[in-house]
């Protein structure tokens, strides 16, 4: 680029490419590894013990106080809504509260006509036919079961 030229935009497609900058190389860091600390094999000192100035029974006391602020809570939250009596001053009114009230019913009455028609001469023939057939074939197996009993 000379000093001449005027500046070119970022967006000129017509604009060369120039080469990148050589980047140098990265040199290698080393491991770190964790510093060596000798210990003893056997401590010669206990830790150091828990101070015992904490009693339980503190515990156990705020417990009870919580167990009968609980019951106290619970017995006045479960007769809230208990009723309240009232000292009347004056004589008693007695009132008479009537109501009535009307149920619709519905009642469906549903009627069928049946029309017969007349018998057909041929067809009352063929039906005649048709139950002897069946009686004569009724008496053969009747006879058939009383010979297979009897045997």
């Amino acid at each position: 680029m000379a000093g001449s030229e005027p500046p070119e935009q970022p967006g000129d497609p017509t604009r060369p490419t120039e080469p990148l900058r050589p980047v140098p190389p990265r040199q290698p860091v080393p491991p770190r590894q964790p510093p060596v600390v000798e210990r003893e094999r056997y401590p010669s000192e206990l830790p150091p013990e828990e101070p015992r100035s904490t009693s339980p029974w503190a515990a156990v006391s705020a417990g009870l106080v919580g167990l009968i602020l609980g019951a106290l809570v619970g017995y006045l939250v479960g007769h809230n809504n208990a009723p309240t009596k009232t000292v009347a001053s004056g004589p008693a009114v007695t009132r008479t509260v009537t109501s009535t009230k009307t149920v619709p019913t519905v009642t469906t009455v549903t009627s069928k006509t049946v029309t017969q028609a007349p018998p057909n001469p041929a067809d009352e023939q063929k039906r005649i036919e048709a139950e002897q057939k069946a009686k004569t074939l009724e008496k053969e197996n009747e006879e058939l079961r009383s010979k297979a009993e009897g045997k």
